[in-house]
């Protein structure tokens, strides 16, 4: 897929985020889905393909992840979601919370061409997965069907890559200072200790428990300061998030934010459940919409000049929407110091990875 520029965007945008759903069966306390004030609802399947159609035909994108909010095993025609997207030339992606999956649906997922399947694992223990907000399952359950469900699917290969995601928070009270309940790993010695229980337990009575050691060396790689995803073998990695403030950063005064930049409509965009566009994975109340896929194709959305104003500021260091004047803000005296961190995080840092990342595709 050559690369092209359309205005301030360079296509073919990396990752086209569709929410089949916002429903969840979960109510994680560091989710804004509590306070999400939109209505709930599905994509019909139509639009699915219209959508997949286009990017894919167009050269607009090169993955198609299926989540903003919401649950995606919860959309009932989720594999053929995923067959659309091979079909359409695109790489299909899904994270999930893992509660709902069986082995039955990851093998029906890996035979519709799903490349990539994470597994929001986040809260590893009994006393955080309280925070998970699940009425249903307890963490002895969730944390026997999930195992077994991977183990099954290891036992099977394939080419669909799973990845393990655990939460780490080394920055509490910068990230999250409203937020003393939310206990999870503060520490290295700590997320390791929780990552290699996990790995322990999948690989048990598998084949690969006669790697365990090294499998155990390679967690003892993970940190809590940096995000990344760690191969193990060559179907499974886990992967460490940062926590931040998501869901409580937009509730209270924030210092609105005059510079800085995002990677949203350079590396990513997202598309509501009801069509709507949004230039930020992350706009979970839709915040940011200038348009609709019911009425506008994805490539006429980019090209409008309200969009490549937007994405021509963040090339420069402007921030020019109101709401992300908000998401990069924050609480005085700490506002300055998101700015100046996004630059560094985004506009340096990680265009530096994403740069590796593709001369190792282009090899």
């Amino acid at each position: 897929m050559a690369d092209e520029r359309l205005g301030a965007i360079r296509l073919p945008v990396r990752r086209l985020h569709l929410e089949l759903t916002n429903r969840c069966n979960f109510s994680c306390e560091f989710c804004p889905d509590r306070v999400m004030s939109r209505p709930r609802g599905a994509m019909p399947l139509a639009m699915v393909e219209q959508i997949l159609s286009q990017a894919g035909r167009e050269g607009l994108a090169r993955q198609a992840h299926f989540h903003v909010m919401g649950e995606p095993l919860l959309y009932p025609d989720l594999v053929e979601a995923v067959r659309l997207s091979g079909r359409a030339g695109l790489e299909a992606w899904v994270t999930t919370n893992g509660s709902l999956l069986t082995p039955q649906l990851a093998l029906e997922l890996q035979t519709a061409g799903l490349r990539h399947l994470t597994i929001s694992v986040q809260t590893p223990d009994h006393q955080s997965f309280a925070l998970r907000g699940s009425r249903v399952l307890s963490f002895d359950q969730y944390r026997e069907s999930l195992i077994g469900t991977l183990r099954a699917h290891l036992g099977q290969g394939g080419g669909m890559a799973l990845t393990l995601s655990f939460l780490a928070n080394p920055l509490r009270r910068f990230h999250a200072p409203d937020a003393p309940r939310w206990r999870v790993a503060e520490s290295g010695e700590e997320l390791r200790t929780h990552v290699g229980r996990w790995v322990a337990a999948l690989v048990a009575g598998t084949p690969l428990e006669a790697r365990l050691a090294e499998l155990l060396r390679r967690v003892g790689t993970v940190g809590v300061l940096r995000e990344r995803r760690i191969l193990l073998t060559d179907g499974l990695g886990v992967r460490v998030r940062v926590l931040g403030n998501w869901a409580g950063h937009f509730q209270g005064r924030i210092a609105q934010a005059r510079f800085g930049t995002c990677l949203g409509l350079a590396e990513h965009l997202g598309v509501l459940w009801n069509g709507d566009y949004v230039i930020c994975c992350a706009d979970y109340d839709g915040r940011t919409v200038l348009a609709s896929a019911v009425d506008t194709p994805l490539r006429d959305y980019l090209a409008s000049p309200a969009v490549q104003a937007i994405a021509g500021g963040f090339r420069r260091c402007r921030v020019l929407h109101p709401h992300c004047r908000q998401c990069l803000g924050g609480r005085r005296p700490l506002s300055y110091l998101r700015q100046a961190g996004s630059i560094a995080y985004f506009g340096i840092y990680r265009r530096l990875v994403r740069g590796r990342q593709a001369d190792r595709e282009a090899a």
